[in-house]
């Protein structure tokens, strides 16, 4: 069981990588470059967002495509040469805009508009209604314009309602015209008013071949959080948009009320003839290696104290972060803020050794020089060690990031990103280098490896049939990373009997299944049919590997003709989530809207104000 070499699959990482670099190099401004982009420095922030820490690290984010650049003494010449080079026709578009309001026409004030917009810009930034009937709100809007309508809070939560039901009916008829199945997501989470509420989300292929994600429910569930609780009320979400037949597969994390729930949801389906596959239920893949990597830190816990004292002593005092600012800035290194960890959450940990590793000479410093800090002072030894850890774990950072994506397909790397994994940690076992083969760090990797074979093992068949169905994969993968001949024989099988029976032309092509079978014509040239159906898959695997940077969704929309049963099973299989991340995401929002001002919001209140977002974002 392997998996074919690093630089095959993480070569996309590679070249992006490469592209920041590049992206992050300071560049001089000149009056010249500034005329030739056609861009002022005003305009060039129309499509870029400063970092959170600007003023430390000068980075800016495009809002088109996401390339990062470093803005060098104020200067956004490579911010306007990106624009020009890279959506020179969005910069068109904004100036057409431009100048549309530059154009001197008469004003007229429309209700409505300013009502709707009004409500948007509630929801959105998760204002309280009350807002409308604060004096400085009220006088804003009168400045604007006198005669504007002022309305209540009252009005605003029922207009806000009735923009819910209008536009669950539109969220309701785009789920149903999607050309496949739809696969979902859910998670739990008790806010902390102790509410607790389901959140679902839904993921498909639209008929464009993009893959779309987005917040179907969020909805208060009462009472014990049993599998039974949990189907009801993941049922009643989706009757309510009328998607309950279009279920193929549900991610969740690893809790074990969700076994239970997948089984009541599958007796449901069976009761009211509605096929689901309950092996179609996935484990969150960012939740295996939380508990893998959390596995593997237990017996690190002593290594890792030293460290964790450190920062938590100097993250609560301020003069202690300004001597170690200083001292940032005595050894010219970056004046980074160290990070303190939460240890439920393994990331954290890495980015805590990650920060120190790099303020290492100003951490030292700082503890050296603070009579205080004495006991905290970190050994080489124990700066070579906190070096080995973050060296095994940066594979794991790295998955779980590339993995907790919902913009782009997951499910079909799944296996190979298991494999990269566990090869890892065996590589790490088998290894004779002193450093790595030392007792504090082999014992941690074992339990780490245990852990990622046992959760390998429950993985389903969707996830073989998804990465055949991934173009840089296919059957190959499985034959290049020396498969035994009868694991690939199975997997084979596996993938032509979801094939055959699920995607059979037969199927698609009659609403009445008596029709063919009663067809002299069927009879007569079903071995050419059934010749022509082999031949698709065969042609498929027959075609080299794409690309590692190849989207696979790219390259169905170009071959669906060639391929029309794939290219349908494509579309069900590549929407699939491999982990419960888009569900927890909606989380953080959630703490947004529920604060302390606000903790007596209603469970449906939440509910609207949460699924509008998240709609609005599809239907605009």
């Amino acid at each position: 069981m392997t998996t074919a070499p690093n630089s095959q699959f993480y070569i996309e990482e590679e070249h992006e990588e490469n592209e920041k670099e590049n992206s992050e190099t300071e560049v001089d401004d000149t009056s010249s470059r500034q005329k030739k982009s056609g861009l002022v420095a005003s305009e060039a922030w129309k499509y870029f967002t400063k970092d959170v820490n600007f003023k430390e690290n000068k980075k800016a984010t495009c809002n088109l495509c996401g390339a990062i650049y470093v803005c060098s003494a104020g200067s956004t010449s490579n911010l306007k040469k990106h624009i020009k080079k890279k959506h020179s026709e969005k910069e068109q578009y904004q100036e057409l805009i431009t100048n549309i309001f530059n154009k001197e026409q008469p004003w007229k004030y429309d209700n409505d508009v300013m009502k709707n917009n009004l409500y948007k810009w509630i929801i959105n930034n998760q204002h309280s209604f009350t807002v409308v009937e604060e004096p400085e709100f009220i006088i804003l809007i009168q400045s604007l314009c006198p005669t504007a309508e002022l309305i209540s809070a009252d009005i605003v939560k029922r207009s806000i309602m009735d923009l819910y039901i209008s536009n669950k009916d539109q969220i309701q008829e785009l789920l149903m015209e999607i050309p496949g199945k739809i696969s979902f997501t859910t998670d739990i989470w008790t806010s902390p008013y102790t509410k607790a509420f389901l959140a679902i989300t839904a993921h498909y292929v639209d008929k464009n071949w993009k893959l779309q994600n987005l917040l179907i429910d969020f909805v208060q569930i009462f009472g014990q959080h049993t599998g039974e609780n949990i189907k009801n009320t993941f049922v009643s979400a989706l009757q309510n948009l009328s998607i309950h037949t279009k279920v193929l597969g549900i991610t969740t994390d690893n809790a074990s009320n969700n076994l239970t729930f997948i089984n009541a949801l599958s007796d449901w389906m069976k009761e009211n003839d509605i096929f689901f596959d309950k092996n179609n239920h996935f484990r969150c893949f960012a939740h295996v290696i939380n508990i893998s990597v959390q596995n593997a830190l237990n017996p690190l816990k002593s290594n890792l104290s030293q460290l964790r004292q450190l920062i938590i002593k100097i993250q609560h005092s301020s003069q202690r972060l300004e001597k170690l600012s200083a001292n940032c800035r005595l050894y010219n290194i970056d004046d980074l803020k160290s990070i303190q960890d939460v240890p439920i959450r393994w990331n954290s940990t890495y980015d805590m050794i990650e920060r120190a590793l790099k303020l290492k000479e100003a951490l030292t410093f700082t503890a050296a020089s603070d009579k205080d800090l004495k006991d905290c002072i970190i050994t080489d030894d124990n700066w070579n060690q906190l070096e080995l850890i973050k060296g095994f774990l940066e594979l794991f950072k790295k998955t779980t990031v590339m993995m907790s994506g919902s913009k782009y397909s997951t499910l079909s790397t799944t296996i190979p990103l298991y494999n990269e994994l566990i090869i890892h940690t065996e590589e790490y076992l088998e290894s004779e280098e002193p450093a790595i083969s030392n007792d504090f760090l082999k014992k941690a990797v074992e339990d780490c490896n245990r852990k990622l074979l046992e959760y390998y093992n429950k993985t389903n068949n969707a996830c073989l049939i998804a990465t055949i169905l991934d173009p840089r994969f296919k059957m190959s993968y499985y034959e290049q990373n020396e498969w035994e001949n009868e694991l690939i024989n199975d997997v084979h099988n596996k993938f032509l009997d979801v094939y055959n029976n699920l995607y059979s032309s037969s199927k698609s092509q009659s609403s009445n299944p008596d029709d063919h079978k009663n067809s002299l014509s069927q009879r007569l040239f079903k071995r050419q049919r059934v010749n022509n159906e082999i031949d698709e898959f065969q042609l498929y695997n027959l075609l080299p590997e794409s690309p590692p940077d190849t989207d696979p969704l790219e390259f169905w929309k170009i071959n669906e003709s060639q391929y029309p049963r794939l290219a349908n099973m494509a579309r069900d299989y590549l929407a699939i989530s491999s982990t419960s991340v888009p569900s927890e995401q909606y989380f953080s929002a959630g703490k947004h809207l529920i604060t302390d001002t606000r903790n007596r919001l209603a469970g449906k209140t939440v509910r609207v104000c949460m699924a509008l977002k998240s709609w609005w974002q599809v239907l605009n």
